[in-house]
C-alpha cells in the first residue's frame, strides 16, 4: 500500500474536503515561518551573522531642489544680493572726489545734503558684489538713520558722528562699523580712511541680506516720458549732474566729471531726484569754535519726485509712511519701473 493510498480510498466529497484542509495548514505554516524569521512587513531582518532583528531604515525622500534664488531687490538684476553694508563716503573738495573708491561697485548711492549747503554720499553694497575699497569713510547724520531703517539690520561703516547723534546710532537697529568697533580702517581711521567690505561683512557676519526697499524694475521703457539727455540737481554750495550717453547716466560733481577707483567714470543706470524738506538738524556741531548747524533730509512722509532712466524724464510722487517702511515712486498713479541697474537718489529740496 502507497502512503497516499488512504487518501484514494477516500470518496470524492471526503478527498475535497481533505485536500483544503491541508492547504490551510502549509499556508499557515508558511506564514509562521515568514514572522518567525523577520520576513514580510515587520520593518526587522536578521543579520548577515543570524544573531538577531536588525532595524531596516525606510529610503529617505528626495529632498526638494532650493527655490532658486530671485533678482537683487535693489537693482533689479539676475545675480541675488546678499547681505548688506551701507557706508558714508567724503565728498568735499575735488581732491577728495578724485580720490573716492568703489561708488562704481554700490547697488544704489545716495546724495546727501549736510551743513554748510554741502554734500556727502551713502553708498549701499551687498555682499555678493563688493569692490576691493570703499571711502574716504566720513561721519553719521541724523538723516541715515530712517533711510537704513527700511532695509532692516545692516551693518554701517562710518568715521565718527556728533556726540548728540551718537546716542541714537547706538540704539538704531544697525551694526556700527566703527574705528572703535572695527580695526579695519585704513590710517587708523583718520582721514582719509578707507575699508574693505569683504572684511567688514567678515567681522561683522549677522547683517541682514538685502530685501524689498520698495523699488521696482522692468527692462522695457514705460511710456509717458519726457526726452532729458541730462539734468543738474543743486543744492546750496553743490551740484550734482547726469548725462545720459545712450546706456548709462556720467555723474558730475560740482562741475566736473565725477571718478571713482583712480579715474573710472562714476555711472548709473537711474536717477531718482526724490524733493524732500531739508530742515534744521536736532544737533550743532562745533568746528573750530565756530557752530556749524546740522540739516536734516525728511525721508519719511511724502512728496514729488522726477526719475531719470533711458534719456527720459517721468514726474511723479513718493511716499514712505514710516521709517521702516520701503518708499514707493508712482508715476500717473503706479509704481514706477526703473532700469535694472545701479540707481542714484538725490536728495533735494
Amino acid at each position: 500500500m502507497t502512503p497516499w493510498s488512504w487518501f484514494r480510498g477516500l470518496d470524492r466529497g471526503y478527498r475535497a474536503a481533505v485536500a483544503a484542509g491541508l492547504a490551510l495548514i502549509v499556508v499557515g505554516a508558511t506564514v509562521l515561518g515568514l514572522v518567525l524569521g523577520g520576513g514580510g512587513s515587520s520593518g526587522s531582518s536578521k543579520g548577515s551573522d543570524g544573531a538577531g532583528p536588525v532595524a531596516v531604515t525606510p529610503e529617505a525622500p528626495t529632498p526638494a531642489a532650493p527655490a532658486p534664488a530671485g533678482p537683487n531687490p535693489l537693482t533689479g538684476e539676475a545675480d541675488p544680493a546678499g547681505k548688506l553694508l551701507a557706508v558714508k563716503i567724503d565728498n568735499v573738495g575735488s581732491t577728495v572726489q578724485k580720490a573716492q573708491a568703489g561708488l562704481n561697485s554700490a547697488d544704489i548711492v545716495y546724495a546727501i545734503q549736510v551743513e554748510g549747503g554741502l554734500s556727502r554720499l551713502m553708498a549701499v553694497y551687498d555682499s555678493n558684489h563688493v569692490p576691493a575699497s570703499v571711502g574716504p569713510v566720513r561721519s553719521a547724520r541724523q538723516t541715515d538713520l530712517p533711510i537704513l531703517a527700511a532695509y532692516g539690520k545692516v551693518d554701517f561703516a562710518y568715521s565718527g558722528a556728533i556726540g548728540g547723534l551718537k546716542p541714537e546710532l547706538a540704539a538704531a537697529n544697525i551694526f556700527n562699523v566703527t574705528p572703535f568697533t572695527y580695526k579695519g580702517f585704513s590710517h587708523g581711521g583718520t582721514d582719509p580712511t578707507f575699508i574693505n567690505p569683504a572684511d567688514v561683512f567678515a567681522k561683522f557676519p549677522d547683517a541682514d541680506v538685502a530685501k524689498d526697499i520698495g523699488l521696482r524694475f522692468a527692462a522695457d521703457v514705460p511710456p509717458g516720458g519726457t526726452p532729458a539727455d541730462s539734468v543738474t540737481v543743486r543744492m546750496p554750495s553743490s551740484s550734482f549732474g547726469f548725462a545720459w550717453n545712450g546706456s548709462e547716466y556720467l555723474v558730475s560733481t560740482d562741475g566736473h566729471a565725477a571718478v571713482t577707483d583712480g579715474g573710472q567714470r562714476d555711472t548709473t543706470t537711474n536717477v531718482i531726484v526724490q524733493h524732500v524738506a531739508v530742515v534744521p538738524g536736532k544737533f550743532t556741531d562745533f568746528n573750530a569754535g565756530h557752530p556749524d548747524n546740522e540739516v536734516f533730509s525728511v525721508t519719511t512722509g511724502s512728496g514729488t519726485v522726477d526719475i531719470y532712466r533711458n534719456g527720459q524724464v517721468y514726474h511723479g510722487t513718493w511716499s514712505k509712511p514710516t521709517d521702516t517702511s520701503p518708499t514707493t515712486y508712482s508715476v500717473d498713479g503706479a509704481p514706477f519701473n526703473l532700469q535694472p541697474g545701479r540707481t542714484w537718489i538725490v536728495l533735494s529740496r
